[in-house]
């Protein structure tokens, strides 16, 4: 059975310029549009001021206190609601944005896995009141009564093992004027007033008065038509903000915001199937500034003890600035997550523990001090190692067919003295293997080589080969 739940955001247009709750007490704010109020706080609220009252009425009721008239901004609604959106795919993968100011989530699915209704309605509550943004919450068997539900009392709110005909019963018929604003109007003439009176009304006789459209709606609210599901279709980018309401002092406070970012940030990777080597924390002043500082990493992907201790270590080495009160995680460079190559029967150490070595050492010390020996795909061997610092290019070896090759290759090939037939390099060589021909650089300076594999008379195995171009011999690598 679907069971829905409604985040409803009220007060959305003042908390989204906000962004932080306001500690004076003395302070009213008011969010208008068109000089008409759409939001206000608590303090303004108290001195009379209500949403649909003029912008010049609100300024005179506030005569008296410290009084701030915001224009409302609705790219900043739709970029909260966004945020949210991304944070409540952790919860269910179906999901859509309601009226413009709430989250519709199909949690009827997923109960089991958030330890039911009360334990995930208390994850949400604590979630909120963590970021700072005031929610009015419903839970029903179908989407518009769970959004209607918001709007009562939490004991009927968010019951949905009570009938859902009693939980509608006492709510306004005014909460459709929006919606249905003519039948509405109809309807109050008539004495309806509440959906208590209109539910006790046949159906055949709603359809005469209030058309079939209305007919549907109220078919689909009482869960009589089968609503579609919808999948949430996520970002490619990944970015979420927590404030503090007060200034950070040291970097210590840091630290318990950037785990809770981190793991709705891991949480968003599994949920996603999407990994990422380098994330970026902004730190957030009240009236816009922010100071950034990256993270990269070979081995984090979607693990966030790692990604917090890398981020502990370059916090360490960062010069905190003032003034901050809030942090946000941004990552940009997100793709597709594959499955590490495994040893077949699990021999050897943990090939990550090298990577991961690399990163704390990058991470205290900075991106320049730690280089990687590259593999490039290249034929002559002298062109397939190079030294680099990226950590977004480099390609695993061990994934690559190098053949019977050394690992140490001398920085230029030595000579080889030649007596006939026979090969002397630190004594007489005996050849084992070969040959294998390469041949590379046609278009500018041709090269053709035959590599083989001999050993000195002290049994140290050498790779050498013979230029085909001038027929002499060179030894250019050595095998351990």
């Amino acid at each position: 059975m679907s069971l829905w739940l409604c985040l409803r955001f009220d007060v959305l247009p003042l908390e989204a310029l906000l962004q932080q709750p306001e500690p004076q007490d003395n302070r009213a704010t008011v969010v208008v549009a068109q000089r008409l109020v759409v939001a206000c706080d608590d303090t303004a609220r108290c001195a009379g001021v209500v949403p649909g009252q003029g912008a010049s009425t609100a300024q005179a009721l506030l005569s008296q206190y410290d009084a701030h008239i915001l224009e409302r901004r609705p790219e900043k609604e739709s970029a909260l609601l966004q945020q949210l959106m991304t944070w409540a795919y952790g919860l269910s993968p179906h999901l859509e944005r309601w009226q413009n100011n709430a989250l519709m989530i199909e949690v009827g699915s997923c109960l089991t896995l958030h330890h039911g209704l009360e334990a995930l309605l208390q994850r949400i509550h604590n979630e909120m009141s963590l970021r700072g943004l005031t929610v009015n919450m419903g839970v029903a068997e179908t989407r518009t009564a769970a959004w209607l539900l918001s709007h009562c009392d939490a004991h009927l709110a968010c019951q949905p093992e009570q009938p859902l005909i009693d939980r509608l019963s006492p709510l306004p018929l005014t909460l459709l004027r929006d919606e249905f604003p003519t039948i509405v109007d109809r309807l109050e003439k008539a004495g309806i007033r509440q959906f208590s009176q209109l539910l006790d009304i046949p159906l055949a006789d709603i359809g005469k008065r209030c058309g079939i459209t209305f007919v549907d709606w109220f078919n689909q609210l009482l869960g009589r038509r089968q609503e579609p599901t919808i999948d949430y279709q996520p970002p490619t980018r990944f970015q979420d903000t927590l404030w503090f309401g007060f200034d950070i002092r040291n970097r210590q406070e840091l630290h318990p915001a950037m785990k809770q970012l981190l793991v709705h940030f891991c949480h968003f990777l599994v949920n996603t199937q999407l990994t990422s080597g380098v994330i970026e924390w902004r730190c957030l002043r009240p009236k816009g500034g922010k100071e950034s500082f990256k993270v990269f990493s070979e081995t984090a992907h979607r693990q966030t003890k790692i990604w917090l201790e890398l981020s502990c270590l370059q916090l360490d080495n960062w010069s905190l600035p003032e003034g901050i009160e809030g942090l946000s995680l941004v990552a940009d460079q997100l793709h597709e997550a594959l499955p590490p190559p495994q040893d077949l029967f699990h021999a050897g150490s943990h090939q990550a523990s090298r990577y991961e070595l690399a990163d704390r050492l990058r991470s205290r010390l900075g991106l320049q001090a730690v280089g990687y020996l590259d593999f490039r795909r290249e034929h002559l061997p002298e062109d397939t190692v190079i030294k680099t610092q990226s950590t977004h290019t480099m390609s695993r070896p061990d994934t690559i067919a190098l053949g019977q090759r050394p690992f140490w290759l001398l920085p230029e090939p030595h000579p080889v003295h030649q007596e006939g037939k026979k090969l002397y390099w630190n004594g007489l060589l005996d050849v084992i293997h070969g040959p294998e021909r390469i041949e590379d650089c046609w278009w500018s300076k041709p090269t053709s080589r035959d590599y083989y594999i001999a050993q000195t008379p002290q049994k140290q195995p050498i790779w050498l080969y013979q230029d085909r171009h001038n027929r002499r011999w060179y030894v250019h690598g050595l095998f351990a």
